[in-house]
């Protein structure tokens, strides 16, 4: 279980951003769920080359997914991986997949994903004639 909230906003849960006055001492506590946030934005990031919230600061972009439920565009992703993404960035944490659930969607997309025929270049020698 983690307290603290550190991290880089652009990427990090809504639930880190929280308007709620803490006594003090007090600490939030988070789980696990906040990764699987923070993993499907890099996942779109990389997918898409692009950084996440573009045209927006940090601060914007963490209020835009904290109080707007603003995320990335899925849309123009593979099926699964949108739905890898899309479920992973859910706005009520335990609605996320857990890390091992997260694996097994990434493996059943692997499934659907063809790999081209490696091409062997042969080069013919005097002796194989």
């Amino acid at each position: 279980m983690m307290t603290a909230e550190t991290g880089t906003y652009r990427w990090m849960a809504p639930e880190l951003y929280s308007t709620v006055t803490l006594r003090q001492g007090e600490k939030k506590h988070y789980n696990h769920k906040v990764d699987a946030y923070s993993f499907a934005i890099v996942l779109w990031e990389l997918i898409h080359n692009k950084l996440p919230f573009e045209g927006m600061s940090n601060l914007q972009a963490a209020y835009a997914a904290a109080f707007k439920n603003t995320r990335p565009s899925a849309e123009d992703l593979p099926e699964d991986l949108a739905l890898i993404v899309t479920s992973c960035w859910k706005e009520d944490p335990s609605d996320r997949p857990n890390f091992s659930e997260i694996i097994q969607m990434l493996l059943r997309y692997l499934s659907t994903i063809s790999s081209p025929e490696p091409v062997l270049h042969l080069r013919m020698t005097s002796s194989d004639n």
